[in-house]
């Protein structure tokens, strides 16, 4: 079964602070992430839509993606459901995790 991507209040709430680009640029990780969790967790096929995707595990539960920039967007993964929590620079989400 496919990973389901849901969004928190939190999430929107984020892409809200966001300047004009980088909500352009979130919004090609969300693209990118639908696709990679679409196809079974398989990079090649968010790297179609953004060669420099990245997806990579913080510390349980967190994972960061991104795709250039300085914009990554936090999910939490459980089981199936990979939740979006926030979307931000390297220092929000550093922030984000110390609070954790």
């Amino acid at each position: 079964m496919a990973l389901q991507l849901y969004y928190r209040p939190s999430f929107e709430k984020s892409l809200k602070r966001l300047g004009y680009e980088q909500k352009k640029i979130a919004g090609v990780i969300l693209e990118a992430l639908i696709a990679y969790y679409s196809a079974g967790c398989e990079l090649l096929a968010a790297k179609k839509i953004a060669p420099r995707f990245f997806y990579k595990q913080l510390r349980k539960p967190y994972y960061e993606a991104g795709v250039e920039g300085n914009i990554r967007v936090i999910i939490r993964r459980e089981d199936e459901q990979c939740i979006a929590i926030l979307a931000g620079n390297h220092d929000q989400i550093r922030k984000f995790l110390a609070g954790k």
